[in-house]
């Protein structure tokens, strides 16, 4: 149930996330092989491989939270106006948890960058990456507000409200 105005940012999102996993796929298949069968790991592929898998996790949540594609499981059926409060209550517990997470990983951000604090080998600033994780939590927390919104026009509420009613 993707809204459409968040279509471009969904497909970006997306594509940088699977750009992200594939670099890590390569990433590990070098460094295997070359430990394998050279005796020579890549010395940096565990950096790379941390920074890639905070970048894919952290951009693929904000298209999970709006398109409600998270794991669920259905163990009591309930009717529909229950599971309407259950999705919102999803929602407000995601938005909480991510701004939460948000608020965290900017605290650690400004401490990193007060100490100057960078990764062992590639030197990459810690302050970039944990800034780009608050930012992108920022954007799961706002995915989940937005789903608690209701962006139906008059006419698309009296035909949710018709559907629910047949549904009942």
């Amino acid at each position: 149930m993707l809204r459409k105005q968040s279509g471009p940012l969904v497909h970006v999102l997306e594509a940088i996330g699977a750009l992200c996993l594939v670099v890590l796929m390569v990433t590990v298949f070098v460094d295997v092989a070359g430990r394998n069968l050279f005796n020579k790991p890549l010395p940096w592929g565990m950096e790379v491989l941390e920074i890639v898998l905070a970048a894919m996790i952290f951009l693929i949540y904000p298209v999970l939270a709006a398109s409600f594609g998270h794991i669920t499981v259905d163990l009591i059926p309930v009717r529909p106006r229950l599971q309407k409060l259950q999705r919102q209550l999803g929602a407000v517990m995601g938005a909480a948890l991510f701004g939460l997470i948000a608020w965290c990983l900017v605290r650690q951000a400004l401490r990193a960058a007060e100490y100057g604090e960078s990764t062992a080998l590639l030197g990459v600033p810690v302050a970039w990456i944990l800034t780009s994780m608050s930012v992108l939590a920022a954007c799961t927390f706002l995915a989940f507000i937005s789903t608690l919104v209701p962006t139906a026009g008059p006419q698309d509420t009296r035909n949710s409200i018709a559907r629910e009613l047949e549904a009942l």
